[in-house]
């Protein structure tokens, strides 16, 4: 993107969490970097927690405040988020998340800002019902503040977009999840040199349960049992990971896993892999699997939310509707028996994820929404 010396940067502020470093906040590093770049932006946030995003960002040169959450209340947090935005001068606010986007909205009518964004990363994790009721209160109230004080929400999928449209009619926009293409690749490519015919099957993700991380353990098991030579790679940590090493132990397939925990980047690991799996009951549209088509890993995930999107549709992988043991275990028999159409769908992975997941074009859709304010 080139810079409109005629042009007065409009100044957005971004809030984000920041606890943890999973597909949203690499999304919203990767969002602040490409419309700093850009010069038509500039970008400031508030981040909840310090930790890698909060890092990234200040060494991007991005004038952040820390409002750590486990030091400050709730009320003090929204008045941080004010300080931030009459210093910066603020133009737009935008939220990232539940509690960001409550105290978002708060803080901008503190510091009378006049337009707030919301970008929605994905599906719920947890259904709501009477039985819990201030969560369920809460979630009206996001949705009548989202409605009244914010002006469009971005949708980072098309099953996202259809499900918000019907919540916030007019004010949906869809804008895929970005990644910088080059980039990666000029980082982790080519791949290690394999020495061994131990086939590495991937996953990534936190170790919750909609990753369903078990059920990936019981494919490897299945795979194991039908006479295949293969390990199970986890990547990522959570709360459920002496579970998951307990099953591991249970299903006799516990010197055939290996619990790498956190690593950053994560593609340093992804690259020694032969498949990358996507086991979980829902997604948004996932960076792991941008990650994945842009390294030309072959994928198996299970057809949900955002999933078809990134792999057009099963022409870039290979999507699952059984989403069980013998579902997962089916496609990687598919994708190992079958070279040369594992070879066409890696292909033609890297050509989708550059022509509709790269940096240039989204970042402009997010650059036009917000100059439509200005």
């Amino acid at each position: 993107m080139t810079e409109n010396p005629n042009t007065t940067p409009i100044t957005v502020t971004h809030i984000i969490s920041g606890d943890l470093w999973a597909g949203a906040e690499v999304q919203v590093y990767n969002l602040c970097k490409a419309l700093d770049s850009s010069k038509e932006v500039a970008v400031t946030a508030v981040v909840f927690n310090p930790g890698i995003l909060h890092d990234k960002l200040i060494d991007l040169g991005i004038a952040v405040t820390l409002a750590d959450e486990a030091k400050t209340g709730t009320l003090a947090i929204a008045k941080a988020i004010a300080r931030h935005c009459r210093t910066q001068k603020t133009d737009i606010v935008h939220t990232h998340g539940f509690k960001e986007n409550m105290l978002g909205i708060l803080g901008k009518e503190l510091a009378r800002v006049r337009y707030s964004v919301r970008t929605v990363h994905g599906n719920p994790e947890h259904q709501l019902s009477w039985k819990k009721p201030r969560k369920w209160i809460a979630s009206r109230l996001d949705i009548w503040s989202t409605r009244t004080r914010q002006q469009a929400i971005i949708a980072v999928s098309s099953q996202l977009q259809r499900t918000l449209e019907s919540i916030f009619p007019g004010k949906v926009y869809k804008i895929f999840n970005f990644i910088d293409v080059n980039e990666l690749r000029d980082a982790w490519l080519p791949n290690p040199t394999k020495t061994s015919p131990e086939i590495r099957l991937g996953i990534v993700g936190r170790l919750v349960p909609v990753k369903r991380i078990d059920l990936f353990l019981e494919t490897i098991r299945s795979l194991k049992a039908d006479g295949m030579d293969c390990k199970g790679i986890i990547i990522g940590d959570g709360p459920l990971k002496m579970e998951l090493k307990l099953l591991a132990k249970e299903l006799g397939i516990e010197d055939r896993v290996e619990f790498c925990g956190f690593i950053n980047p994560v593609a340093e690991k992804m690259r020694s892999l032969d498949v990358v799996l996507m086991t979980s009951d829902h997604e948004g549209l996932p960076m792991t699997l941008l990650e994945a088509l842009t390294l030309e890993l072959p994928v198996v995930a299970h057809k949900i939310g955002g999933i078809p999107e990134i792999l057009e549709q099963g022409r870039c992988g290979w999507l699952v509707e059984d989403h069980t043991t013998l579902g997962y275990s089916s496609a990687v028999r598919e994708v190992i028996a079958d070279k040369k159409e594992r070879k066409e769908k890696q292909n033609r992975g890297l050509y989708h994820v550059a022509n509709q997941f790269g940096l240039t074009k989204n970042c402009k859709q997010y650059i036009e929404i917000y100059s439509s304010f200005h």
